[in-house]
């Protein structure tokens, strides 16, 4: 592919995103974006029903993405000949939101307990398996809004751009155990960033982008994420 946006999952990224997209259209007339192919077939016909699907992933799901029907419409207008492509599978999406409502579970457990038990967190890392995205098909322009899937697509790309740092989170951390990619020695530590990560920063935190600057500025968590090998890009 010739050129891979990353874009964290974070509210910051999302301005930075949204002035580029135009740009990139004019340039390379072909585009995939990571959103549910249904959501993006009922976003030109029928914006009020896509965003509802939307609103089947959360709040925050919407306020990252909601733009995108609005933007659509645009470039139909004004650049006809431009290909969009949604690339995201609902049903993936929605079993990720599944294993997420297990995650918090888990650390309801522990909160309740103060006790892990690592063989239900390898259970379900496992279950990471199934929901994992694989490297894509070639394309003039693709945006990544998930770390695994953007660096196991990087052997493929000519030139990146990054629309914020560039780090798994402990969720990622998770689904690399689950694939393999990390081994299970680093799942004790994963699982503590994890019920940090959520259970103190997420909860406490404003919106995901202060949770995402409160990790990242955790340098036991930082070099915790160096300890792995992983690409890591900080500023």
């Amino acid at each position: 592919m010739g050129l891979m946006i990353f874009a964290p999952s974070i509210e910051a990224s999302i301005p930075m995103l949204k002035s580029l997209l135009p740009i990139v259209i004019k340039r390379f007339r072909r585009l995939s974006l990571p959103l549910p192919q249904e959501y993006c077939r009922l976003a030109i016909m029928n914006p009020n029903d896509a965003v509802r699907l939307l609103m089947e992933f959360g709040d925050s799901f919407v306020r990252l993405w909601g733009w995108v029907s609005d933007f659509l419409r645009v470039i139909m207008v004004f650049e006809p000949s431009a290909v969009i492509h949604c690339y995201e599978n609902i049903d993936r999406l929605k079993r990720t939101m599944n294993i997420s409502i297990d995650i918090a579970r888990l650390i309801i457990k522990y909160r309740l307990s103060d006790k892990i038990n690592y063989d239900e967190w390898l259970r379900l890392s496992r279950n990471l398996v199934r929901v994992s995205s694989s490297v894509l098909h070639q394309q003039s322009v693709i945006v990544f809004d998930n770390y695994v899937q953007f660096i196991e697509n990087l052997p493929n790309s000519a030139d990146i751009i990054l629309l914020g740092p560039l780090i798994p989170t402990p969720i990622d951390l998770l689904a690399l155990i689950s694939s393999g990619k990390l081994g299970n020695d680093y799942l004790p530590r994963t699982v503590d960033y994890i019920i940090k990560y959520i259970g103190d920063y997420i909860v406490t935190s404003r919106d995901l982008t202060e949770a995402f600057l409160r990790l990242i500025n955790d340098n036991e968590y930082i070099n915790f994420v160096k300890s792995t090998g992983l690409p890591m890009i900080l500023s």
